[in-house]
């Protein structure tokens, strides 16, 4: 009854999880199956994280890396090897699940963001999802440049990688709506609404940058909301809504502005695997109250392309100001 297709994936449950802790390991996604979730997204491999541990066990080793191709030889191996135990998590997924499994890549340069997912498509991924995170934060770069390198990225990927492909992005462009609509053109095939970057934080007593909570609120999930309700309809990639979704009203909430699946975390996170459940069984039960036998019967029936006064969408801070 709440079956969903998401990038041409058949899932069970709109209820996918997000990259995360909970995708580590076979017992969490095994746990996450069980539940009843549609798909899982693995933990996103970081090639920054990478880098930063291989420089570390160099440094450790440096007596023994002294001579150049030695310290290459060491570093190319190093990244390998997080490469391959990556794979094996994946292959081990394909074998033990019966819910699509989603590669998740997130790295600093195109060529290792290509080389991984194409290796992650042939050990069996059934979609990838590419993390897309510039910090603009060069005066001299303008938004317009930005944008176009987000799209020359998403063009590269889309002729390279041979499965469906969704870009999980930030809100914080230029035009986001011309930016959305290049990214169909290219023919990606999902957009994940929105990805919740790193925050920093202050600690004052030790006058250190640290990293504020990577948890996120309920009330986190409306730009993500507006942005699927003005562009589901005009678009023809699937939208999956993300961040802020901690129980079945948000999730339905998503799919009335046209999101065909909702990826969660911070709710499994903070409550247990018992919240997919959850979320499902509120599904099925607004469902049932408004006479809907399946969630295509009302995804985006609340789209901007779908309403008489869509412009609500773009005009919520007005409305509130007055009342309406």
């Amino acid at each position: 009854m709440i079956e969903t297709t998401y990038m041409g994936l058949k899932l069970k449950s709109p209820v996918i999880i997000s990259s995360g802790p909970l995708t580590q390991n076979m017992v969490s996604l095994k746990k996450a199956e069980e539940a009843g979730a549609g798909a899982v997204v693995l933990k996103s491999i970081f090639e920054e994280q990478i880098n930063k541990d291989v420089s570390r066990e160099m440094s450790e080793n440096e007596e023994y890396l002294a001579h150049s191709d030695a310290g290459a030889f060491f570093a190319s191996s190093a990244r390998d090897y997080y490469i391959d135990r990556y794979m094996k998590l994946l292959a081990e997924a394909k074998k033990e699940l019966s819910i699509p499994v989603i590669a998740s890549v997130s790295a600093k340069s195109m060529d290792s963001w290509i080389d991984w997912a194409e290796r992650f498509v042939k050990c069996g991924a059934d979609a990838i999802e590419l993390n897309y995170y510039p910090i603009s934060s060069d005066a001299s770069v303008s938004g317009e440049e930005v944008d176009k390198r987000f799209i020359d990225f998403a063009k590269k990927a889309r002729a390279d990688i041979d499965a469906p492909l969704s870009i999980k992005m930030g809100y914080k462009y230029s035009s986001l709506a011309s930016l959305i609509s290049s990214l169909d053109k290219i023919g990606i095939d999902g957009l994940v609404l929105f990805n919740r970057f790193f925050r920093p934080d202050i600690d004052i007593e030790k006058l250190e940058i640290t990293a504020a909570s990577p948890v996120s609120g309920k009330d986190e999930y409306a730009e993500a909301l507006r942005w699927i309700g003005l562009m589901s309809g005009e678009v023809k990639a699937d939208f999956a809504g993300n961040t802020g979704i901690h129980d079945g009203e948000t999730a339905v909430k998503m799919m009335l502005s046209g999101a065909k699946a909702v990826e969660i975390c911070t709710a499994v996170v903070q409550r247990g695997f018992g919240v997919i459940g959850e979320i499902n069984r509120f599904i099925e039960e607004w469902m049932q109250r408004h006479g809907y036998s399946s969630t295509s019967a009302f995804i985006g029936l609340l789209s901007q392309e779908h309403i008489q006064d869509g412009w609500k969408w773009e005009r919520t801070q007005f409305l509130k100001t007055i009342g309406q």
